[in-house]
């Protein structure tokens, strides 16, 4: 009787779930992607997080996709070891840039810029996280994002205005001169 009324409640428990659209609330949109079926996975909201139910031993890929106009840094971990470094995740460890309205797909674990360890759905004991002795974030999807910093641009100071060289002024008062001079002796002549 237990075990009947136990399965009654959890199947009314999973009736009242209804798969929630992709996280969109941040400027990067993050999702599952099982790689065997080429289908994004439905999210399921419980308790301020969300739920994704993969097929054990199925290969899936992380899907990021840029909301915004602007390039963005994502931080991504999966079962709390960095995409790209292989390190316990933190906010300031490496990470993927993406530009304004991207989308990218990643497949694994970073091993070098040329292999990847794949993303595979399996029991806790069998995770990376867990053989590596880091098994407390084992099914958690996380990501850290950072917006680019705007360029500063400072323009440069006016020049100050010189003074004109000296012998330059010297010059101009000099032909000045010699031109009222020169006025002057015409109309002299013209008296005589």
């Amino acid at each position: 009787m237990y075990r009947l009324f136990a399965c009654l409640l959890t199947v009314l428990a999973l009736c009242g779930f209804r798969p929630a659209p992709p996280s969109t609330t941040g400027p990067v949109a993050l999702s599952l992607v099982d790689r065997d079926t080429g289908e994004e996975l439905d999210q399921y909201p419980y308790r301020g997080d969300r739920w994704v139910a993969g097929v054990p031993g199925h290969r899936y890929a992380v899907r990021l996709r840029n909301l915004t106009g602007e390039r963005v840094l994502v931080v991504l971990s999966v079962d709390g070891v960095n995409a790209i470094s292989g390190e316990t995740a933190a906010p300031d460890q490496a990470g993927y840039v993406l530009e304004p309205w991207q989308d990218s797909e990643i497949a694994g674990w970073r091993k070098s810029s040329a292999e990847v360890a794949q993303f595979v759905f399996t029991d806790n004991g069998d995770s990376y996280a867990s053989r590596t002795g880091r098994a407390e974030n084992v099914g958690v999807v996380g990501m850290a994002v950072f917006r680019e910093a705007r360029p500063v641009y400072i323009s440069p100071a006016p020049m100050p205005r010189r003074p004109a060289p000296v012998i330059a002024q010297e010059a101009h008062a000099d032909r000045a001169m010699a031109a009222d001079a020169s006025v002057a002796r015409g109309e002299a002549r013209e008296r005589q």
